[in-house]
């Protein structure tokens, strides 16, 4: 019997490819999730050193245009602040799409390995079978030819 060939193999390397881009591009999400939180952090630490700043001004006094500036320039930063956490939000969002394309291309892969080991197990009976017939056929050769030379 010839060796066992998996007849959608050509398929499944395929699909097992197409997870493993599913898989990078998923990673490469989570990095930059990463990055824009560090970068919200770096704005949430300089804000916090800007109100330190401002109550500073307060307590020692200065003028009021000097308070103005350094108002607005905490204004600035609370934009970006609140720029920066729906950057956050929509790579969130971006994120769990991706990991829906890869459950769904893990899904196809695990369809083609069930089918590939049900084609391994088909394929072990068949020369199971086979090897019994062979069995069967050189038993009963063997016993004419012994009847038929004793005879």
């Amino acid at each position: 019997m010839k060796k066992f060939v998996f007849t959608l193999q050509r398929l499944k390397e395929y699909r097992e490819q197409s997870l493993d881009t599913e898989k990078g591009t998923l990673a490469e999400l989570r990095a930059e999730l990463r990055t824009m939180e560090a970068e919200l952090e770096q704005i949430l630490e300089e804000l916090a050193k800007l109100n330190r700043d401002l109550t500073e001004l307060y307590s020692r006094g200065t003028t009021a245009l000097e308070i103005a500036v350094h108002k607005r320039y905490i204004n600035n930063k609370q934009q970006e602040l609140h720029m920066k956490r729906h950057q956050i939000l929509m790579q969130n969002r971006k994120i769990e799409a991706q990991l829906q394309n890869v459950i769904e291309a893990t899904k196809e892969v695990s369809k083609l390995e069930r089918l590939e080991e049900h084609q391994l197990e088909d394929y072990k009976a068949a020369e199971q079978k086979e090897t019994e017939m062979f069995i069967e056929e050189f038993v009963s050769n063997a016993d004419w030819r012994k009847a038929h030379n004793s005879g």
